[in-house]
Formats: C-alpha cells, sequence, structure tokens
C-alpha cells in the first residue's frame, strides 16, 4: 500500500475532527440549536466511522495480498539458494 493512501486516510480523519470541533464551536452562539448541531455531530461521527471501517477493511485486504506476494517470492528464492 503506497503512503500516499495512508496520508489520505489521515487527512480524512483530521477533516472529521475539525467538522466536530466546528459543530461544537458553533454551538456556543446564540441562534443555532444545539440539540440539532449535536444530530448533525452524530451524523458525522457515524459517517466517520463508517468511512474508516471501509478503509480499513479494504487496506487490509491489500495488505494481507502484498504480504502473501512477498512471503512466496521470498520462499521460492530460498528454494533457488539452497
Amino acid at each position: 500500500m503506497k503512503l500516499r493512501v495512508y496520508e489520505h486516510v489521515l487527512a480524512l480523519n483530521a477533516g472529521f475532527d475539525q467538522v466536530r470541533r466546528a459543530m461544537r464551536a458553533l454551538g456556543r452562539h446564540r441562534g443555532f440549536d444545539s440539540s440539532e448541531l449535536a444530530r448533525f455531530r452524530d451524523m458525522s461521527e457515524e459517517a466517520r466511522a463508517a468511512t474508516m471501517s471501509y478503509l480499513a477493511r479494504t487496506i487490509e485486504a491489500a495488505e494481507t495480498d502484498a504480504a502473501g506476494r512477498r512471503f512466496r517470492k521470498r520462499v521460492a528464492r530460498e528454494r533457488q539458494e539452497q
């Protein structure tokens, strides 16, 4: 898995955190319904969790495949060396 993928995952997490903090800050201002903002915060947290779950599963599958390929190559090379 390329480093860039992990950087994008980090950026997504930072973005979701920024949304959460901004919603909380807006809730302290008059004119905004704090319960409505809390509902949107909950929805954004749900979206974050679902997104990270999907990404983690996809990354895990790709890394497992890469590990398997590298293992097979190493074993084949070691057999040739014997």
